[in-house]
């Protein structure tokens, strides 16, 4: 009896394993975006991660810090501190409410697919056909913060809604 318990647990953990492991394969596959690694530290966590477009990868972190549990800090590293096809807002670190995530998701995923002229374009289109909620605005919090801190690229950008 207790044998047969203890297989079932096996079991069971097994299963809830790969059902997990199948639905993050899947989210990966249709989004190209990827929790690389988790790291729990003492002032926060940080997940670092990849995402995959047409033309080009972009690789960031983002840390939530435990004191601000509802932003997230975005770094850039790597090549996507330089790449070309990404808006300068993208090569600097930023922050933004965990609210405005699906935006952040979304508008890196047109830059990496569509390059900057042409990401621009589908913003435009997809802003026509959205509701009147607020909707996150990378560039403008980047250029109010360069105003306030003098032209300063160093710090943080915090995400601005209009």
């Amino acid at each position: 009896s207790i044998e047969r318990l203890e297989q079932h647990r096996k079991m069971t953990e097994t299963s809830t394993d790969y059902n997990l492991r199948e639905k993050l394969k899947t989210v990966q596959e249709v989004t190209g975006f990827n929790v690389e690694d988790v790291v729990a530290e003492d002032e926060g966590v940080s997940y670092m991660c990849k995402q995959l477009g047409s033309s080009s990868t972009a690789s960031y972190v983002l840390t939530v810090f435990d004191d601000m549990p509802n932003e997230y800090q975005y770094t850039p590293y790597g090549e996507t501190t330089s790449m070309g096809s990404l808006p300068e807002y993208f090569k600097e670190p930023m922050s933004f409410e965990r609210a405005s995530a699906s935006m952040f998701f979304w508008r890196m995923c047109d830059h990496l697919h569509h390059g900057p002229q042409e990401a621009g374009a589908a913003a435009e289109l997809k802003e026509d056909r959205r509701d009147s909620q607020p909707q996150p605005d990378f560039a403008s919090a980047k250029q109010e913060k360069e105003k306030a801190t003098g032209g300063s690229t160093t710090e943080t950008t915090a995400l601005a809604l209009h």
